[in-house]
């Protein structure tokens, strides 16, 4: 908010008086001229005491200074009492007789100040004065706190966004190579074969038989429509593959959306599941057939318990560490890598569930280690420091840890993942 805007703001605020078992009439002079000096900064209202209870249910817009009659020993003190339970912050003024000396003998906490006629006048001047003070300072921490709150919604909406992009970007990485599979495909296609062999036969369609038999091209045409059709059903099924895995990626980016879109209202709708299944997904999700030529992927899974979790963020974490040990290994370089995962039950501190990524990739350095999971932090050229943050904060939500270990550069990585199992997940 723009500073005239606080400024209109703190201006158009007034002081809430209340005078409880008093008339303005029963003011001296003095308390009289002090609230009229302060004209339209004041709004000044009577109380009555049997009804007072009203007012004390009034909380979201409280009295800043009230005036209590305390000439009768004893009266005010209940009052008093009440309204600082729903007002701690409001001034209490107690009005007593000029032939009332013993102050300090009342021991009234609920009142501030016990005044007589004669210092009216210098305490009421004082109380508006003071109450100003404290309902400009409650005003101008309200439009802080205003500040704060916008100023942290858009660093979230700020957030979400990047780890949608960061995490869209990755599945779209796996669509893209799908496409150019299936592109490569289609123009190198052995359906052309097919076009062709029907122009020939097209040319000698009145003497097929002879054609077929004793020409030298024809007689090329019944093997290679053998041959043909082997191809064909090998392109089908490749197609296929690639088409599926397509519909899966294009699945996982509808819920990716789905679920921050969830995540800035609620938490994720949460279900019982496999890790185990949810791994095999992340690796097809992250992995593509040529990558067995330098790459071998062991798995090592012992019997787990389901785990209840978000679906799809913990298949976006899972995809983002398993992607960065694939990158870390192809900046490696070398045709003989090992990515070794494992998932096993532990009981230490509560059940849960550990999954390990452990790669034979370029390592992280000693230094580097402790800003693993910080935002903006980045070993990587064309990084941007998004996809392990926003891991490791998902995960934090989720209950869970995620930890990061390395003997350095050149020794590989390892990833842990924790995954707390709670109530009938925890149940085989």
């Amino acid at each position: 908010m723009s500073e005239s805007k606080s400024q209109v703001t703190l201006d158009v605020q007034v002081l809430r008086v209340g005078l409880v078992g008093l008339q303005e009439s029963d003011l001296s002079s003095s308390c009289q001229r002090a609230l009229a000096s302060k004209g339209s900064l004041l709004q000044i209202t009577r109380l009555d005491p049997g009804s007072i209870g009203l007012f004390c249910l009034d909380s979201e817009n409280p009295f800043d200074l009230i005036l209590i009659d305390c000439r009768v020993k004893g009266a005010g003190h209940n009052l008093a009492c009440e309204i600082k339970k729903v007002c701690g912050d409001v001034l209490i003024l107690g009005f007593i007789d000029e032939d009332f000396f013993n102050i300090e003998a009342m021991n009234d906490s609920a009142i501030d100040w016990f005044v007589n006629e004669q210092m009216a006048g210098i305490a009421m001047s004082w109380a508006i004065r003071e109450g100003l003070v404290r309902r400009r300072g409650l005003i101008e921490r309200e439009l802080l706190r205003r500040q704060v709150e916008e100023a942290s919604y858009n660093n979230e909406m700020t957030e979400v966004a990047s780890t949608v992009l960061h995490n869209v970007g990755n599945v779209l990485n796996s669509v893209n190579v799908a496409v150019h599979v299936v592109h490569e495909l289609v123009n190198q296609s052995s359906v052309i074969l097919v076009q062709r062999i029907a122009e020939l036969l097209k040319k000698h369609n009145e003497s097929w038989e002879i054609f077929l038999t004793q020409d030298p091209k024809g007689k090329r045409i019944p093997p290679a429509i053998m041959k043909l059709g082997g191809h064909l059903i090998e392109e089908q099924q490749t197609v296929l593959k690639e088409l599926e895995g397509l519909v899966r990626n294009i699945d996982h980016v509808k819920q990716i959306i789905i679920s921050h879109q969830a995540m800035t209202k609620s938490r994720g709708l949460s279900e019982s599941l496999s890790v185990v299944e949810l791994l095999d997904q992340a690796v097809e999700l992250s992995f593509q057939p040529g990558d067995a030529k330098w790459i071998r992927i062991q798995r090592d899974y012992q019997a787990l318990p389901a785990v209840v979790i978000d679906r799809h963020q913990l298949l976006q974490i899972l995809v983002n560490l398993l992607r960065n040990a694939k990158q870390s290994m192809q900046l490696q370089g070398g045709v003989n890598h090992l990515l070794t995962i494992r998932a096993e039950e532990r009981t230490e501190e509560g059940l849960s569930v550990v999954v390990t990524i452990q790669d034979t990739g370029m390592g992280i350095a000693p230094e580097h280690l402790a800003r693993m999971f910080t935002r903006g932090f980045t070993t990587k050229h064309d990084g941007n420091g998004i996809g392990l943050h926003s891991s490791m904060v998902t995960i934090h939500r989720m209950g869970g840890l995620l930890q990061a270990h390395s003997d350095g550069i050149g020794a590989g990585a390892t990833l842990t993942l924790m995954l707390p199992v709670q109530g009938e997940a925890g149940q085989r």
